[in-house]
């Protein structure tokens, strides 16, 4: 017990700055709930495609990302990502920043990084596709590292998780 119980500590020290990872097998709507709590959506997209996230009003300012895979099919995707707190929608900072993240080894793009609260009210954020083929993105959100032990035990099929969801099955 005590060996799996280090296991887990050392894999939790790899992961790093890691999100809860979710790969929604629906359209949405997606409720962030405990937004602060740092955590990843991976989905995929076409263009026209929107995908709409309820946050919960948040006491303090949190990041929200979107990342595209650095490959070939990445470079043609684009995206415009919007927050609505009830005062209408305003398009978030779109960037391009190269991000290898380690445990998955996966290189990304990061194409939109901007922070959201404090706000007193639920807010939503819309993700559109706005050009290329169908193809994965990530929307991470919140800064705080938090993992239960379902999320620890969930690592042992993360990487079949990451490939299913490159490869679009």
């Amino acid at each position: 017990m005590r060996r799996l119980l280090a296991l887990l500590a050392l894999s939790l020290a790899a992961w790093g700055a890691a999100h809860v990872p979710f790969f929604p097998d629906d359209a949405g709507p997606f409720v962030v709930d405990a937004p602060t709590v740092s955590k990843a959506y991976y989905l995929r997209s076409a263009r026209g495609t929107v995908h709409a996230f309820l946050v919960p009003p948040v006491a303090r300012s949190i990041p929200l990302q979107l990342l595209v895979i650095d490959d070939e099919l990445g470079a043609t995707l684009a995206h415009r990502v919007t927050l609505d707190c009830g005062d209408g929608p305003r398009e978030l900072r779109a960037v391009d920043v190269a991000f290898f993240e380690r445990f998955s080894g996966i290189a990304h793009r990061i194409r939109v990084a901007d922070a959201m609260g404090p706000t007193a009210t639920a807010c939503t954020i819309e993700v559109s596709q706005i050009a290329g083929p169908p193809g994965p993105y990530t929307l991470s959100i919140g800064d705080e590292e938090r993992f239960s032990l379902r999320d620890i035990a969930g690592l042992l099929t993360l990487n079949q998780r990451l490939e299913r969801w490159r490869g679009g099955e």
